[in-house]
């Protein structure tokens, strides 16, 4: 229970170290401000077309149904895109928000006084880091749609069916908040993919906490992309911790035949 209680508060750690150190402030004020540019314009886009759209639908008329029919249009419409922003803010504001975050996490890990990456890298490696980061969280998504998928198999099986699914993909959603967000920190000492997944498993217990506590964080639509840097610095400084606990587990930082080793 000590290790699920540590990870499910390192998110929260995270916000309180954000809150006193306001220098890393601008990485998530920045991206903040460009999530809520980008849906803000989609909010107006949709203001000013819909309508237009309404009126392909629907043949010009005066009758009272058709005055109706637009209403109905009008609900129907305004209630699938709150729903589409709502599935899609996470998805596409943590794509926005991703180099802030890796950011942050290197920031946080220099105050700590971790790890320090190598200064004076040239645009093509950044540029080739960042398709490695970009590769490494398809991976991810992979393999969390890949679980999924065979955990909702499990919906099938008589009686228990929906009661063990809904346990297993709860677990598996826990699972995968926690590598998702502790991977800014592991990815930066280019562990392998199958590594990283390692180490989140033999850490299991503080793993499924953190994700949990993850989990709590992002259950509020919209305050979860102020609350995602939390996470972020948590990760970080609960990884920093359970990285002495690892030393069976390769990093490119001390062994350079691992792929992706500077």
């Amino acid at each position: 229970m000590r290790k699920v209680s540590k990870g499910f508060f390192a998110p929260f750690r995270g916000l309180i170290f954000l809150k006193r150190n306001r220098v890393l402030w601008k990485y998530v004020l920045i991206p903040l401000a460009v999530n809520v540019m980008v849906f803000l314009g989609l909010g107006i886009l949709f203001f000013f077309l819909f309508p237009e759209l309404v009126g392909l639908i629907l043949p010009e008329g005066d009758a009272w149904y058709w005055t109706i029919l637009r209403a109905i249009l009008w609900i129907i419409g305004t209630f699938l895109v709150m729903v589409l922003f709502l599935v899609s803010f996470t998805a596409v504001g943590t794509a926005i928000a991703s180099p802030f975050n890796e950011a942050l996490s290197e920031q946080v890990e220099r105050m700590v006084g971790g790890w320090r990456s190598e200064d004076g890298l040239g645009l093509w490696d950044q540029a080739r880091r960042s398709a490695r980061s970009a590769i490494e969280s398809i991976k991810h998504v992979a393999v969390y749609l890949g679980g999924s998928l065979l955990i909702g198999l499990t919906g099938l099986i008589p009686a228990t069916g929906t009661l063990i699914s809904m346990i297993l993909g709860t677990l598996w959603t826990f699972l995968f908040l926690a590598m998702e967000f502790g991977d800014y920190y592991l990815a930066r000492h280019w562990l392998a993919f199958r590594t990283r997944w390692r180490m989140v498993l033999a850490e299991r217990w503080s793993s499924l906490g953190f994700g949990a506590g993850c989990a709590a964080l992002f259950m509020i639509p919209f305050l979860n992309l102020l609350l995602m840097p939390g996470a972020v610095v948590g990760g970080t400084l609960l990884w920093m911790e359970l990285k002495p606990l690892n030393k069976d587990l390769p990093s490119a930082t001390s062994n350079p035949d691992l792929p992706g080793a500077a």
